[in-house]
């Protein structure tokens, strides 16, 4: 009886105050912490409770207290007019309605800023203005908050990220985003027993790089491979983007190469590419691209030999042919929320006369095959990774292209390399 007594008054008590929060806290942690936690100097979204009343970039509160449609975190979420850059999160599909409403409802019933004690103790004053919905019987108590309406769905880009595994993809960063990528080729895949443990402990084949979105459609690049010391900058301008509601994508890249390494090991060190892209989303399940490419001066070993029929037998050339090559880039999406796929990238020569394969009739014995890439992606917030087995250890677009580089081709189908490839994007 004494136990009943004292668990009386728990039964009829109001629910915990701190039950919207938590709710909302929730949803934050699984679709916006991997982004915005505490080391983010901007946002952290690991305590949402603490954006009470902090003015965001624009000026307003982050979180209005009872006015959800005043609060920029809620309006960032719904797309609401007034907002800087795209809707959140970012690069995703935005959050569901039964998400967004508890994050509504756990704002709506914050007591407004304005809602002071009384100096007597004999309640509160304030008007409680709530912005949206009705006021109900006090100061902050909200009887009619509509629920939101359903943010318009993000059109999907063709591609993850902007490159594939080598080539350029039509998916560009938008205005005012910056990623850092890493490539890393392994060692060649041996045969059982052989001590380069599948390519792990065989030498390795790096590029780093830097990616600017200047406009939407408009990226810069910067990046530098440890393969021959090699410097690219590029630039990509997809002018026709199936993501802003054109039928397909349509764009171009462009870049300078600059290799640095000694004139023993690289010959033509100045050189660059130019290429043409055509890419469409299928179904929201299939993404395809079609590329057509030329690589000056891709030949760049040093022993270039080459009879020239006057009885002197094969003579130290330079060579200084191009490389023309159409490519097709793919991937399949999987899963419920398409956030991985299945990756296929391959590139072919085109034999015509003034471009050949391998170093043409330097080494006609050359491979024919071109240059290939299979494996797997995801994207996880700002971020993409990518694993994968190529036949090819390099990365930037001169050093990849199949044609005159007689000391790094491609190798035959079964001697292949581990490669992977890291994303992280920020937005400014």
């Amino acid at each position: 009886m004494l136990l009943a007594t004292l668990l009386l008054p728990l039964a009829f008590a109001p629910p915990e105050a701190g039950g919207e929060l938590a709710a909302a806290q929730a949803i934050f942690d699984e679709s916006c912490t991997l982004c915005h936690d505490s080391s983010d100097d901007v946002l952290n979204l690991e305590d949402i409770g603490a954006l009470v009343g902090v003015p965001s970039t624009t000026g307003k509160p982050y979180v209005d207290p009872g006015n959800p449609n005043g609060s920029y975190l809620y309006m960032k979420m719904v797309g609401a007019e007034g907002i800087e850059g795209e809707t959140m999160p970012m690069g995703d599909d935005p959050l569901p309605v039964d998400q967004l409403t508890v994050v509504q409802q756990w704002i709506a019933a914050l007591p407004p800023a304005n809602t002071q004690k009384d100096p007597a103790g004999e309640g509160e004053t304030g008007e409680g203005e709530t912005g949206e919905g009705e006021v109900g019987d006090g100061p902050g108590v909200h009887t009619n908050v509509q629920p939101p309406t359903p943010p318009k769905r993000k059109p999907k880009e063709p591609f993850f990220g902007t490159f594939q595994m080598n080539l350029p993809t039509t998916t560009t960063l938008g205005k005012k985003v910056i990623a850092y990528r890493i490539h890393h080729r392994l060692g060649l895949v041996g045969g059982p027993g052989d001590r380069t443990y599948i390519g792990l402990a065989g030498g390795a084949t790096i590029s780093m790089g830097i990616e600017y979105g200047v406009i939407d459609g408009l990226d810069l690049v910067l990046r530098w491979t440890s393969s021959r010391l090699d410097w690219e900058l590029g630039a990509k301008y997809v002018p026709i983007r199936q993501e802003a509601g054109k039928p397909v994508s349509f764009g171009v890249y462009a870049s300078l190469e600059a290799l640095t390494d000694f004139p023993s090991n690289s010959v033509n060190p100045i050189t660059g590419n130019f290429q043409l892209m055509l890419s469409r989303l299928w179904f929201e399940r299939w993404s395809t691209q079609l590329t057509v490419n030329y690589s000056l001066l891709t030949n760049h070993s040093p022993t270039v030999l080459y009879d020239f029929g006057e009885g002197n037998g094969p003579e130290p050339v330079t060579d200084n042919r191009g490389t023309l090559n159409a490519g097709v880039v793919s991937t399949v999406w999987l899963g419920k929320k398409k956030k991985h796929g299945i990756d296929l990238e391959y590139q072919l020569p085109i034999p015509v006369d003034a471009f050949y394969y391998r170093g043409g009739d330097v080494d006609p014995g050359g491979t024919k095959i071109g240059s290939w890439g299979l494996g797997w992606s995801a994207r996880t917030g700002m971020h993409v990774f990518q694993v994968f087995v190529t036949n090819t250890r390099n990365m930037h677009t001169n050093l990849v292209a199949p044609g005159g580089d007689t000391a790094n081709p491609f190798s035959p189908f079964g001697d292949f390399f581990f490669g992977f490839n890291i994303t992280r994007k920020w937005k400014l």
